[in-house]
């Protein structure tokens, strides 16, 4: 199995509530993906409730049976259609893709 972890950080919003639901969007985004998405094995989708300088805004965690899985998630137009729809939002992530 594979697990699928990726961290965002949005850019900044004058206000607090613009940000929310930002945050609020891309989460429903991405807990739409399994319907979408039939590699996609499990998915964790959370907001950090910590609002540190440094700390990341939004966490994605998904399962999938092997890395090809992973592969075929990247490219699908579902996923892709995600990646445009932040493309403006976030301005940093990180990845870590590891085998469990």
């Amino acid at each position: 199995m594979i697990k699928h972890i990726v961290m965002f950080k949005l850019r900044d919003y004058e206000r607090e509530e613009e940000k929310a639901a930002v945050l609020n969007a891309l989460k429903t985004r991405l807990e739409a993906l399994p319907a979408a998405i039939s590699q996609i094995r499990a998915a964790e989708i959370g907001i950090n409730v910590r609002k540190l300088n440094w700390a990341y805004d939004l966490v994605l965690v998904m399962e999938f049976d092997k890395l090809e899985d992973v592969e075929t998630y990247t490219v699908h137009p579902a996923h892709q259609e995600f990646v445009a729809f932040n493309a403006d939002k976030s301005v940093m992530k990180a990845l870590v893709d590891y085998e469990v």
